[in-house]
């Protein structure tokens, strides 16, 4: 039986900007059948969403969370957050600034990892001085797994993750660090969380330095995440359509049909 996904798009305007609409035009085709949802601050005006992309619902939730980067963190790190979507297997964040080229999503839930994302190239290298690494049994960790833009987690694994580091999840929520971090950091740590190797996560997506990594792998991943703000004209290649390399981050306009619009509008009559 092929694991249960839900796929969580975080929105916090009431309108995206031109890119972040070309990158869900781009990539909400590609889950046709998936459980696809928004998520987003209690009282946001969800119209534009209604209109272009009909029959994807929105959850609300507090608007704090949405406010600042600091409150999505918090969010992200919350045990609730995950037990809400608990009746799923895996979760798949889709920010509005990733993108997808293709469905893999079976192949990766297939594969033993508990939460995978775009690597970091450089790695980023953390000292961890808490929980039963504190004292002389302090460890210094160097994570290259991964960027939490698009990524898929296991949520039964990321809910023990965050019930086995106690003090660092406390230090991650109080001071708003990322929450991606976290689990890349905290996952290296555990007796029981499996995070894949650079070259497996830059299968699955790319953020920093895309042409690295396709020159090793030369195939496109999945997707990736902040694919105009790291090498756009590069990115641009794999899509289905021109992207509007162009355009500002005004916001789209409300009125425009989406891609889903034409197969969700109800037949017209003979």
């Amino acid at each position: 039986m092929t694991p249960s996904t839900i796929v969580l798009i975080p929105i916090y305007q009431p309108l995206l900007s031109v890119l972040e609409q070309f990158s869900l035009d781009h990539s909400l085709p590609l889950l046709a059948g998936r459980d696809v949802r928004f998520i987003g601050p209690r009282g946001l005006d969800y119209g534009y969403y209604q209109l272009r992309y009909p029959g994807i619902p929105f959850e609300a939730f507090d608007p704090a969370y949405f406010a600042s980067i600091a409150g999505y963190n918090l969010l992200m790190l919350s045990p609730a957050f995950y037990e809400r979507y608990a009746a799923h297997e895996f979760m798949l964040v889709l920010q509005t600034d990733a993108i997808l080229l293709r469905d893999d999503l079976d192949h990766w839930m297939g594969r033993p990892y508990d939460y995978i994302g775009a690597p970091w190239p450089q790695g980023v290298t953390v000292k961890v001085d808490l929980d039963p690494f504190c004292g002389p049994h302090a460890k210094t960790v160097r994570a290259l797994v991964g960027n939490g833009g698009l990524s898929l987690r296991r949520i039964r694994k990321c809910q023990a993750l965050l019930r086995e580091f106690p003090q660092a999840l406390e230090m991650f929520r109080r001071t708003g660090s990322s929450e991606d971090l976290y689990f890349a950091i905290m996952g290296l740590l555990s007796a029981d969380f499996v995070l894949p190797n650079e070259r497996e996560a830059a299968r699955f997506s790319w953020e920093l330095q895309p042409e690295h990594y396709h020159a090793i792998d030369c195939r496109p991943p999945m997707g990736g995440h902040a694919w105009w703000k790291y090498s756009p004209n590069f990115w641009a290649r794999f899509f289905r359509m021109p992207p509007p390399l162009q355009a500002t981050t005004a916001p789209a306009r409300l009125t425009e049909p989406g891609p889903l619009a034409e197969s969700a509008a109800p037949a017209t009559p003979a």
